[in-house]
């Protein structure tokens, strides 16, 4: 600004990574009322279900190619990984 260059202010909030992925399979699996609904969970159970969902993505090879689609259908801006 000071040199007259456009500066446009975005605020960085982290990117969309793998750990979003691994949530939002586990939860479509074990915990589908806490997409459905709003105020089904808290932020401690998000905390224990991303544990669960680590174990789950070290261990098992489907449901880590299913975590990275997700990430890839948030990321295009999908309806249902939105919510």
């Amino acid at each position: 600004e000071f040199r007259g260059h456009d500066v446009v202010r975005l605020n960085h909030v982290g990117d969309w990574g793998t750990q979003f992925g691994m949530l939002i399979t586990f939860l479509r699996e074990k915990a589908p009322e806490a997409i459905e609904s709003e105020g089904e969970v808290d932020l401690g159970d998000l905390v224990e279900f991303y544990r669960q969902a680590k174990v789950r993505f070290d261990e098992d090879d489907d449901f880590k190619s299913r975590s990275r689609t997700a990430v890839v259908a948030l990321q295009q801006g999908d309806e249902d990984s939105l919510r």
